[in-house]
């Protein structure tokens, strides 16, 4: 056997080194572009607070392609430099769609269900651009799009800061796929106070101002806070007895002038006309548009019509009584209707939307949504795609690539296509001849609701769907202020304006 030569040695020492050099740096990229979340969330790491300003946090846009957030360099050219989150001006106009994102790291919204890929940290996005990664890119926050109509968004707002309330909020869902097309409420928060990562003692002030505000504007009021639903309520009441015993919308119920109760006040109409309200019956469909209560506590109350248990099974079929998931970290409370109780008075009045009946905004326009789709509740959803970014070759960055989609998903289906069909004939007849005459033309059909909160104090509701013609959306607006306020006019006209808003492409 011949000596190995010298060369050959110095060739397979070389080699070996060589391979090593590659195993340790297929190893360091494989850890940046795959395990990066897990370290960088790993209880052991003290840098995550340190490095996460000076990452390119990604864009949030709207549906119209509105930059809605996004992040500025301090120091531009600088390698080293850190990363300003900004909103748009009026950003208070678009906090219950993109959320908010401080200095001191807390988060909300869009901007905490979407953190990863905003943050450039998710596996979606380090695996879409591990070549780049191994070129020695540094991975960018992705591109968030969201449902969002910019335009009727800010209708929306501005309609509803008209109103001067003192709460409000208004929801539009695209019927089909659960799209939520507008999320506004008021009081709301320009979320640039609290982000800048230069004046942290500013920050701190603002945020201590705005938790212990009593209006507490940094609950979204479009989908966080629940509020008594009035008589917009009785859409699902009326859907539970179109759903039994063959029941239709000419049906004849009670519609007495009154009900007594074990309190000193009895339960009444707004008003008894003797033609659709105040009388021993009515057709359901004139009890609808002209809004009588005593009929709807009646229907919620007593078995023999229909019954607290029949009221509650559709309630929950309508999605009461659980969280309604949007995003991954961002849902709305369980709305409630009050069964299972042994006084009679509660149960009258939750039968009308009023006591210890309470549903969010959200809620009350996923139950328009689905009178629209012919019974069919899709899940609602805030964002339509996620994109990943890298770095373009002039250094700016560059859209990578598709890494998020959503998935339209149906919950169910609450109601039969027959009675969507019937109740969207008794949504109209509020607006044509019912108690919504005031929106006559406007080509918008639903149910007003006008709730007593307190002494003075008032709200007033228009649930429904647009066009009426030609179902596409479900909405509900909801304005808090005096008690001398009323679904008609407060709340109603504000749902005509945001639908009119989106539907001028």
């Amino acid at each position: 056997m011949s000596k190995m030569s010298m060369n050959d040695q110095l060739k397979r020492v070389a080699l070996v080194g060589l391979v090593l050099i590659a195993i340790l740096m297929i190893n360091a990229n494989y850890i940046q572009a795959f395990q990066a979340k897990d370290l960088q969330n790993h209880a052991l790491n003290n840098r995550k607070s340190q490095g996460i300003f000076l990452r390119f946090r990604g864009d949030i846009y709207s549906s119209d392609k509105v930059k809605l957030a996004f992040s500025e360099p301090l120091n531009p050219g600088n390698a080293k430099t850190k990363y300003q989150r900004k909103y748009l001006k009026n950003a208070e106009v678009f906090v219950p769609v993109t959320g908010y994102f401080t200095s001191t790291l807390s988060k909300g919204g869009v901007e905490l269900s979407f953190d990863s890929i905003l943050d450039g940290q998710d596996e979606r996005q380090t695996a879409t651009s591990w070549i780049r990664t191994l070129a020695g890119e540094k991975p960018l926050g992705g591109n968030v799009y969201t449902t969002v109509d910019a335009k009727a968004q800010q209708v929306a707002y501005q309609r509803l800061l008209a109103k001067n309330p003192s709460r409000a909020a208004a929801v539009v869902i695209e019927a089909e796929t659960g799209a939520v097309k507008v999320a506004a409420g008021f009081p709301s928060f320009d979320p640039n106070t609290v982000a800048s990562i230069q004046k942290l003692n500013e920050v701190a002030t603002n945020l201590n101002k705005l938790t212990t505000d009593k209006g507490q504007p940094m609950v979204n009021k479009a989908y966080a806070e629940l509020f008594p639903p009035g008589s917009s309520f009785k859409t699902v009441v009326a859907a539970a007895f179109l759903g039994q015993n063959g029941n239709n919308l000419n049906t004849p119920v009670p519609a007495p002038g009154e009900i007594p109760t074990s309190g000193s006040k009895p339960i009444s109409n707004s008003h008894n006309d003797g033609l659709n309200c105040g009388l021993a019956q009515a057709p359901l469909i004139n009890t609808f548009a002209h809004s009588c209560n005593t009929t709807y506590a009646l229907l919620g109350a007593d078995d023999q019509y229909l019954g607290n248990e029949a009221v509650r099974a559709q309630s929950e079929k309508f999605g009461f009584y659980k969280k309604i998931q949007i995003e991954s970290d961002l849902s709305a409370p369980a709305s409630e209707y009050p069964h299972n109780v042994q006084n009679r008075d509660e149960i009258l009045r939750g039968s009308f939307g009023q006591g210890e009946t309470k549903s969010t905004p959200l809620q009350m326009a996923m139950i328009g949504a689905a009178i629209a789709n012919g019974g069919e509740m899709m899940k609602p959803y805030l964002v339509d795609k996620a994109v990943a970014r890298v770095e373009g070759d002039k250094g700016k960055p560059e859209e990578a690539g598709t890494i998020y989609e959503a998935d339209p998903t149906a919950l169910g289906k609450p109601i039969s296509s027959d009675s969507a069909g019937q109740l969207q004939e008794m949504m109209r007849r509020v607006v044509t001849n019912g108690t919504a005459g005031v929106l006559q033309g406007r080509n918008i059909a639903g149910k007003t609701g006008t709730t007593e909160l307190t002494v003075g104090r008032g709200g007033a509701w228009f649930v429904g769907f647009a066009p009426a013609d030609k179902p596409k959306y479900g909405f509900a607006v909801f304005v808090e202020g005096t008690d001398r306020i009323f679904g008609a006019d407060t709340a109603g006209p504000i749902a005509a304006d945001i639908i009119a808003a989106l539907n001028q492409k």
